[in-house]
């Protein structure tokens, strides 16, 4: 009975060895530095410089035994039926697992007060000319894209989880339809409701605003898909045989043609 206790024990200690020494490479292989660096240019946005939270939920505390592997889950993977979506290459996501390692270990370090927060970086948008007939001031709407609408939507409005707004408004006022989504946000979808009225961080000047750059984008015009040979309904491996066989059989006719001739 002792020996038997003896092996429990032992099996155990050289468990929470183990697992000790997962939790410590997976912390050393982090880099909370650059983690910053992404934290800015991804999560901010939605989450707040200091992580108080904007349309995303605050960041100040992370219950469990394994912080650092809860981050990184919810990172790579997201969360179904909110706005947070899935930011792991494996899902679609522009970020990689090391991305998303030194996120998650900014995260745990930055808001647990163990190193400062990283600061915003300055953003001096270019002087943009006011369109005609659409209200709102494009200059400062940069700002507020940059800051809250970038990392979905590409810094060019190319899309990347978001839509791509870089494209030609077939709505009759897409002005009108744009401040309703940017406010309202999109019931279902990973579109959250931006709008103070709606319990989100703008005001309707910055709605405006950010409509207006938004309508400044060049429409990005679709890769033409490269064209599809057609090899009939047999399909090229098909075809190449029967027209080999039928060249065969001619060569064959005609030797025989000869021959008799």
């Amino acid at each position: 009975m002792r020996w038997k206790l003896g092996r429990v024990a032992i099996g155990l200690g050289l468990l929470m060895a183990l697992g000790s020494v997962i939790t410590a490479g997976a912390q050393d292989g982090a880099n909370a530095e650059r983690g910053g660096e992404l934290y800015v240019a991804y999560c901010a946005g939605c989450h707040g410089i200091d992580g108080q939270g904007r349309v995303g939920g605050s960041l100040e505390s992370f219950p469990g035994i394994r912080v650092d592997a809860a981050l990184a889950s919810t990172i790579a993977n997201g969360v179904p039926g909110s706005v947070m979506p899935a930011w792991a290459a494996a899902n679609g996501g522009p970020l990689s697992d090391q991305d998303i390692a030194d996120l998650a270990g900014y995260i745990q370090g930055a808001f647990d007060g163990t190193q400062p927060i990283r600061p915003a970086p300055t953003y001096q948008p270019p002087v943009i000319p006011p369109l005609p007939d659409v209200d709102g001031d494009p200059t400062a709407g940069a700002i507020v894209y940059h800051e809250s609408c970038a990392p979905c939507h590409g810094e060019q409005g190319q899309g990347v989880f978001g839509y791509t707004l870089a494209k030609d408004w077939p709505a009759n006022d897409p002005q009108a339809y744009l401040r309703s989504v940017v406010a309202a946000g999109i019931a279902g979808t990973q579109m959250p409701a931006w709008g103070a009225a709606s319990g989100g961080p703008l005001s309707d000047q910055q709605v405006a605003d950010v409509v207006a750059y938004v309508l400044t984008f060049d429409p990005i015009s679709p890769e033409a898909p490269p064209p599809v040979e057609s090899v009939g309904p047999l399909g090229r491996p098909a075809s190449l045989l029967i027209l080999g066989g039928l060249l065969v059989a001619a060569m064959l006719a005609l030797a025989v043609y000869y021959r008799r001739a």
